[in-house]
Order: C-alpha cells, then structure tokens, then sequence
C-alpha cells in the first residue's frame, strides 16, 4: 500500500494540480457524513452563482439538492441523473410557480466551476469503501481513479477497473453520481460507470507528444471533462438493454474540429464549411457525427442537422443508434422525396428545424423545384450535413443536387477509405487543395492507429486453391481497365462498352463455374470446422448471385444446411435463382428480401446457427459482427470495396487474434493494383496491417524465441526443480512473460495446424504449463474466464499434462497448511523450498481470507512478497518466513483449544495485535465484546445502514467503558475500533 500510494497516487495529486485540480485533505472535505457523496453545501453555493437569472427560496434549493439525493440507484436513476447533469434538473420555482431547469454545471464559463479533489476518501454503503482518488465538480463526485503499483505482482490496471466494479455494488449511492472510472498502473485506461453490467469497454485517451498515463489528466482538465459530460457520454437503450457510451480520444479530436470550423465560419474568421473525416473501419463513425450534431444542437440554438446516408441497411442502423441515445434532441427520418419537399419549405421556405435522417437519393428533385421552390433555405448557414460513406456517392448527379438545395450549409463527409480518382476524389470534394491553404482531411485515424488502440485485429490472408484463383491476366485487365466497384450484375453493365462487358460475363462464367466451386466449398467446410467452428463465425463472399445459389447448394453436400444462409437481393429473369427465391419465401413466410435477410442477420448475430453467410454485395460494407473471424473471398474487389469487405473480419471480439481473409480470387498477389485510388505511404501501412499467414507464423517463431531466451536451458524440462527455477526467474519478469506468452498463445492457437508447428509442440506446452503453474502461485488474481471456449487447443495440451506435483491440472492440487509443512521437510534445496512456501503462502491468505488466522497475516504476507520481488534474496527472509509459519501453527492451536467462533477468534487476534491485553486475557474479553452486539447481527445487518450504526454505537460505546481500564490510548482507539468493527462486518454477518 505504501509504494502504490507513494509511486502512483501521490505522482497522480500532482498532475491533477497541475491541470486546475484543487486538493483537500481527506479529512477536510465538508461532507455531512461518511454515507453522504455531495459536498452538499459547496454545491448549494454553486447553484446559486451558475444560476444568477433564477431567484431561489430555501425551499427550492432543497428541492434541488433532494431530487439528487433521492434519485433511484437503478437504470432509471442513473439515466435521470446524468439527464440532469447535462440539462439542468427541472423544479417548479415556490414564487413564480413556473417550472425552471437549474443548472448544475456552467458548460460555457468553465471557470465559474469548481474543481476539487481528495484521496483516500472512506464511504460506508453495503460495506466500508476507501477510494484512493475522488474528483468532485461543484460539489458532485463525477471521477473515481484507483491506482495500483506497477512494481508488485498485481500491476495491471485491470485489477483497479474491477476494484471500482466491486465498490459500485458497495457503495450504490456513490456511484449513481461518478460517471467516470480510470484504472491507473502500468497501463491507464476510462470506462463509463454502469453498475448493472458486470463489464464494460475500457478505452485509452491518447494525447500527441504525450504517454498514456500524462493524456488521461489531459482528459481529465477541467473543461475537457466538462465537455465530456455534457456532449460525448450518453445511456444508450437498445431492445431492452441499457448501457453507456462514451468518446474515444479520436472522437473527441474529430467533433471539436468540426465545431471549431463550425464557430470560426459563422464568426467570420474563415471561408472554410467543409471538412473530410477519415477514420478506420470500427472507429465509431456514427457515434462522432452524433457526438458533433448534439454540440452544435445546443451550441447554435436549434439549428437543422441533416443525417445524410447511401443504403437502406445505414439508414436502419443509424436509426437505431439515434434511437438509443438519451440525447434531448428528437430527429425525423425523412421516409419520401415529398417528405423532404416539406421540411426544406418549412417556415416560409426557410427550411424546418431540428435533426433529420434521410437517405440521400430523396434529394433527387425536379430542376422545376430546385429553380422555383427552393425559397430561402439555400440562404441560411446554420445547416449542417452529415454524411456518411462519402467515396461512394460525392461525385455525381444526387450530389450536385444536394449541394444547390443546400448551398450556404456545412457539409461533412465520413468515410474509412477515401479515393483519389480523376472522376471521383474524395480530398477535393471535402477538403480544399489550394495553394495558399492545403488540406486533404479535417481529421484521419488510419488502420495503423486502430490496430494499436484495440479497436480492430490485424488481418491475416491466406491465399488458398491457386488451381482455381482466377488466371493472372484476367486479374491485372480487370484491375487495371474496370472502374466499377466489382463485377456487377448484368443490369449495372449495360452501359460498358461490349468488348469490356463480354471480358466482366467471361469472368463472371468462371467465378459461377459449379466444379470450382465444389472445390471451394469442400475446401471451406474442412477449414471452417478445423480452425473457427464452435467460436467464431465466416462470410463467404461470392462474384453473383447465381454463385450464392450455388454456393449454398453445393456447401450443404459438406455441412449440416443448418451451417450457411444466403442473403442476397431478389429478382432477375434467371430459373435457377428464381426456384431459390420461390424456396425462401416459403421457408421465411415473405418475398421481401430485406426482411428475410434481417432475420437471419439476428440470427447470425444471437443464435448458434447459421455460422456461414454467402453473400455477393450484400453485408460487405457497414455490416459489423465481432464474432465474424474469417471470410472466404471469391469476387474481385478493389480500392474502397476490397478495404471495407475485409474490414468485416476486424472487429475484436475476447480472445480473437486475427481476422483471416482466405483467397480463392488471387486478388492480394497485386495489392497495388488492386488499391490503385491510395497514395503509395497509405497502401503500405495496409500491406504492413495484412499479413500473409507466412508473416504470422515468423511472429510466432520470434516470440517463442523471446522466451526462450528468458528460461535458457529449462524449457521442456517438466521436473518440479525446473519449474521452481522458472519462478524464480518469474518473480521480476512475470508480467514481461505473461504478456509474451498471451501473444504466443493466440498465434498458436490461429496456427496450430500448420504442419511446420510440430518441431515447436514441447516448447510451447512447457510455457503453457509455466503460465499455469504462475497464476496459481504469483498471479492468483488473473481470472481469464472459459479459455476453453477460445484456447481449446491450448487447454487440451495442458489438461495433457502431469503437474509436479502429480496432480493432473483439472483436479487443482489443495494448497493448505500440511502442504506447506511436507514442503519445508522436503529433501528440496533451502532456496526452492522457501520460495515455494512463500508462493503457497500468498494464495493462501487468498483463498483462506475467511479464515481470522490468514486474514491477519495477509499484510505481513503481502509485506515479504513485494521485498522478495524488490530483489531481497529469499535467504534473508527465511526468519520471517519461519515466524509467519510458528504464528500460524500457533494460533491453529489457539483456536482449536478456545472453541471461539470466527467472529471473535478474529477480534482476539486484534485485541492481542494492537497490545490491548496479553493473550491469556483477550480471549475472554473478545466474548464480551461480542455478546454486548450479537442480539443485533441478525442476517443482512451490514446492509441496513439505520442497523448498522446502531452496532456502531453499541460497540464504540462498550470500548469506551473499557477505555481506562485497559489503559487505550486516545490515539489508539479509533484504530482499535475500526479494526474490531471490520472483524464484525467480515465474519459476523447472519450470525
């Protein structure tokens, strides 16, 4: 405790206070009592001087502070609550009896806030908490840091995260108020506080030119977090499930662009009314523009927000998400041109106002209108347009369009892969190439970041069944000759030339060929159950829909029809595809393909089955599934298809190590080619983010070879004495091993049947059964859940496996005290028997915490651990260790002989621990202590707060009685009374 405080606490006061942070003793912070989160009366005077305009009685102050007091801990509460921290809590004034919402934040004037902070703060909920940093603003708790020393065994930040998870069931009342967590270790990372989910997404907050751990108090800066509060952290609500959202760093850096450009425009400081944003697949989009629209919503006084989209399926999903955020704001999706017609002639022909969702072919009016009937609303500037996918549809008719209806408006456009062709230039639609002021993007966030932030997996390609790739001058004409996405189905190629569209039909013939695409199909069906069966899921990707029928038809001869669906489009005059169609109306009870493919969509999404889904064009793009590992790609793509298809296999999901991307086209032997719209810089970050499975595999070898370097000369070696060395070595390297082996582990696991893997089968399995055999005796706090789910591989290896102790690893060896006294008897050498006693002694004090003996020892315990780790060899701490042991044996005796119950077997160990009376004594006097409170320790005590002081008092009462006679100090007795009150909440609940 000391070192963690020392090394990161104290270090993290400091750079608080640097950010306009003001600190106040713990002791000193003016609370009511120690159940009560608001400086109540620190926030009744802010109250006052945020809102000046309003003229409060005492009664309405109470009213205020009360509708925060009262508010439920529940989903609702939580909601409510953050509701009024963004709006202002709604009161009818007591003298003008009009209803006013008073604000409890001044969002505009940051300095007429007030920013305090305290650490080791104690609360009493459940049970008794002491958070190690507490941030209030203008009275209210809004930020909960924990920190954990980076130097100990237990140094991720992790461990913190689920320490404030713990305290939000603990101290309820606490955290309906604190919207932010941060663990703080050797890694920093935020997180929204939402008690009722068991885990939450934990993100990092980079700042350039900074670590992690110097951006997050950047995050944390008076007027950032503010904004945070107010614009970039909402309850989302979705099918009957309530979370939270919050930015990421890049989302935060992309909207306060778009506002600033907003801002300096309508001031007057720039000509500037348009930006492109361009940000990688499974950065969040859909989230920024929304986190940009509700700044300048409130910001602009109700201005009019165009959500602008190109597919159906966008549409539906941004719907969705606009749906689910408690934003204050309503929108209208905008369902028909005429619907369109009506909101832009609103108000005299100035245009409605308000939010607007449409799809952008409704902008396709008559010239008639656009000449006649535009009236005043190509005049006005406070128009905003959102647009997403904006290399899809910028450059033609509907754009042009758009831009003459709304001419004085902001336009900014979305995308994760802009293009750069002659005809259709993403930069120059949305960026301005000038001379005097360059700028291709408002803001970009490449692959590069993405992958380094956790937000996506690198891709692995495979390039598989070369005797059907398709041949290498068919590949390089159409990459080098087609400007179409794809190849197209036939309506789309009437206006080609011939000699253009017979070479696409001859391609198109051969990518529908049925003997490839058995080969294919029974290639794909051994692979899938071999490598991703029963944990993730795969696209197959096809170059028709006349190839998904067959797909379909053909994959069903090698796995269970159950395994794969179809989701296409309708329609065409082909037989074959029209008997397919006739047959899933039936099985769906509908013709609407769009119905039919959102139900199995759901189902691909929440069921076991289907665990294969052939497409063509459908759910290439904007589909986003983190369960989707591998896709199975027959269809030549290029630029922004080719990037946004294998971007649906990037999505990180627990444990997965890669997306894998298998070729059958061919298409990554011309890489260039094939991303020819990119600059030569953008297409080798990609070539360096899609690695060929001959890449992966050097990866493996160089970390094998890393740790291998690490354990010289014991690896394979299963004896109990190799393994006791390793630890030894593991006592300063566990964390530097423990993250080398995950990353091995998930490499193998995605490589375990490539045939080169056999030479390196005993090495892996030795640091297999090493990482085993560290978390049970170093690290017993990492939990990774079912790692047979994910590592199935992995976990038959080591079920394999004979321990040292020959116990096999699913039947875990009991570690108690008689194993301790056998190892200290043994014929091992001094070093390796101390060091194992010591290990086994940590876990216990663990896993025995419920009993009195090794509760009290655990900081002595902790105490000989962290020095051992510091570098004392074990040698020296053999006395210690010894006296841990006679204590232990000691007290075993002890309690046996005294037939006390835990609860005051617990409070003897105290009285005799702070020296109030000799040993002889204190047994008798634990019995009257606990005798004067038992009659109130009915089961649940600890949870009524009205019981629990009641106890409180009982106890501190009955001490004080005792006070003189034992002669206890003043300054010891608030030590004493805490310590037997934590005995009682510890072991004497129910009793």
């Amino acid at each position: 405790m000391y070192l963690e405080k020392k090394l990161v606490e104290d270090w993290a006061i400091e750079k608080l206070k640097e950010h306009g942070w003001n600190y106040i003793e713990p002791q000193n912070l003016p609370r009511e009592s120690i159940e009560e989160p608001l400086l109540v009366e620190n926030l009744k005077r802010k109250i006052l001087e945020i809102n000046k305009d309003v003229e409060f009685t005492e009664e309405d102050l109470k009213t205020v502070i009360n509708k925060l007091k009262f508010a439920h801990t529940d989903q609702n509460g939580h909601k409510e609550i953050l509701s009024f921290f963004k709006y202002g809590v709604p009161i009818k004034l007591e003298k003008d009896k009009v209803v006013k919402y008073v604000q409890l934040f001044d969002f505009k004037n940051i300095h007429n806030n007030e920013f305090v902070f305290s650490n080791q703060v104690q609360f009493w909920g459940r049970d008794k908490i002491r958070v190690d940093l507490l941030l209030f603003v203008n009275g209210i708790p809004l930020v909960n840091i924990e920190c954990k020393n980076p130097y100990t065994a237990k140094s991720d930040y992790y461990s913190a995260y689920k320490q404030i998870k713990r305290y939000e069931q603990t101290v309820p009342e606490l955290y309906k108020y604190v919207q932010i967590g941060i663990g703080l270790a050797e890694k920093v990372k935020y997180f929204p506080i939402v008690p009722w989910l068991e885990d939450v997404k934990q993100e990092v907050w980079r700042s350039e030119f900074k670590s992690d751990d110097e951006a997050i108090f950047e995050m944390l800066s008076p007027n950032l977090l503010l904004d945070i509060v107010k614009n970039f952290l909402f309850v989302r609500e979705f099918r009957g499930e309530m979370t939270k959202v919050i930015g990421r760093y890049m989302q935060y850096r992309a909207v306060n662009k778009i506002y600033q450009r907003v801002m300096d425009n309508l001031a007057g400081k720039t000509d500037k009314n348009r930006g492109l944003i361009w940000h990688w697949q499974g950065s969040g989009k859909t989230l920024t523009m929304i986190f940009a629209a509700h700044k300048l919503y409130f910001e602009l006084g109700k201005p009019t927000i165009f959500f602008i989209v190109d597919r159906r399926e966008l549409e539906r999903q941004f719907s969705d998400e606009l749906s689910a955020l408690d934003l204050h704001f309503g929108f209208k999706k905008i369902e028909s041109i005429s619907a369109l017609k009506d909101v832009l002639t609103h108000d005299n022909n100035r245009g409605e106002r308000g939010a607007f969702l449409t799809l952008i072919h409704k902008f396709n009016l008559k010239e008639e209108f656009l000449l006649d009937q535009i009236g005043e609303v190509n005049q006005r500037k406070d128009i905003i347009c959102f647009l997403d996918e904006v290399h899809r549809t910028q450059y033609g008719i509907l754009a042009g369009k758009l831009r003459t209806i709304l001419a004085n408006a902001f336009f900014f456009g979305f995308t994760g892969t802009p293009i750069a062709l002659k005809d259709r230039n993403t930069y120059k639609e949305f960026g301005f190439l000038r001379d005097d002021d360059p700028e291709l993007y408002l803001d970009r966030y490449f692959i590069d970041e993405a992958e380094r932030d956790g937000f996506v997996v690198p891709i692995v390609y495979e390039l598989r069944k070369e005797e059907v790739n398709l041949k290498e001058q068919d590949l390089d004409w159409y990459l080098k000759r087609v400007d179409v996405d794809d190849i197209a189905e036939e309506s789309e190629l009437r206006d080609l030339e011939t000699a253009v569209r017979k070479r696409i039909n001859e391609i198109t013939v051969f990518l529908e060929n049925p003997k490839n695409i058995r080969q294919i199909c029974e290639d794909i069906a051994q692979h899938y159950k071999e490598h991703f069966d029963g944990k993730f899921k795969g696209l197959i990707v096809t170059g028709s829909r006349k190839a998904c029928v067959r797909f379909k038809r053909i994959l069903d001869e090698y796995l269970d029809p159950k395994y794969s669906e179809v989701v296409m489009t309708f329609g065409g005059e082909d037989e074959e595809i029209k008997e397919f169609v006739r047959v899933q109306t039936e099985r769906f009870g509908t013709s609407d393909d769009v119905e039919i493919a959102n139900q199995i969509t759901e189902k691909f999404k929440k069921e076991e089955y289907p665990k294969l889904l052939i497409v063509t064009d459908m759910l290439i793009t904007g589909f986003d599934e983190p369960k989707l590992a591998v896709l199975y790609l027959y269809k030549i793509l290029k630029n922004h298809r080719l990037l946004q298809t294998i971007a649906r296999v990037n999505r990180p999901h627990e444990e997965k190590a890669a997306g894998l991307l298998v070729d059958y086209v061919g298409i990554f032997k011309y890489i260039e080619e094939a991303l020819s719209a990119y600059a030569v810089e953008d297409i080798n970050i990609i070539r360096q983010k899609v690695i060929d499975t001959d890449v992966a595999w050097e990866q493996f070898l160089s970390i094998f070879e890393r740790l291998k370097g690490m354990f010289w000369g014991l690896v394979g070696d299963f004896s109990r004495e190799s393994f006791d060395r390793a630890i030894e070595i593991l006592r300063t390297r566990g964390d530097e091993f423990s993250l080398l082996y995950r990353e091995l582990r998930r490499k193998f696991e995605f490589l375990s049947t490539d045939r080169r893997m056999v030479n390196f089968l005993d090495g892996y399995k030795w640091f297999s059964f090493l990482y085993e055999f560290y978390k049970k005796l170093l690290r017993p706090d990492i939990n990774e859940g079912n790692l047979e789910k994910y590592f199935n591989r992995t976990i038959s290896l080591i079920h394999d496996l004979i321990e040292p102790s020959g116990l096999r690893r699913e039947k875990p060896a009991v570690i108690d005290f008689e194993t301790i006294k056998a190892l200290k008897s043994s014929n091992l050498a001094e070093t390796q028997k101390y060091v194992g006693i010591l290990n086994n002694l940590k876990y216990m004090v663990v896993i025995k915490s419920r009993n009195p003996i090794y509760k009290s020892i655990a900081e002595r315990v902790k105490e000989l651990v962290e020095r051992w780790q510091a570098g004392v060899d074990i040698s020296q701490l053999r006395k210690d260790i010894d006296g841990v042991l006679k204590f232990i044996e000691d007290k075993e005796r002890e309690r046996g002989e005294s037939k006390l119950s835990d609860v005051e077997f617990g409070m003897k160990l105290v009285l005799e621990n702070e020296g109030v009376v000799e040993s002889n004594e204190a047994e008798e006097l634990a019995r009257q202590i606990y005798a004067r409170v038992r009659g109130r320790l009915y089961p649940g005590w600890d949870q009524n707060p009205a019981v629990s002081k009641n106890v409180e008092r009982d106890l501190r009462m009955y001490l004080a009685e005792l006070r003189p006679k034992y002669k206890i100090p003043y300054e010891g007795f608030e030590k004493l009374y805490n310590r037997i009150f934590e005995v009682l909440t510890y072991y004497g609940r129910g009793n």
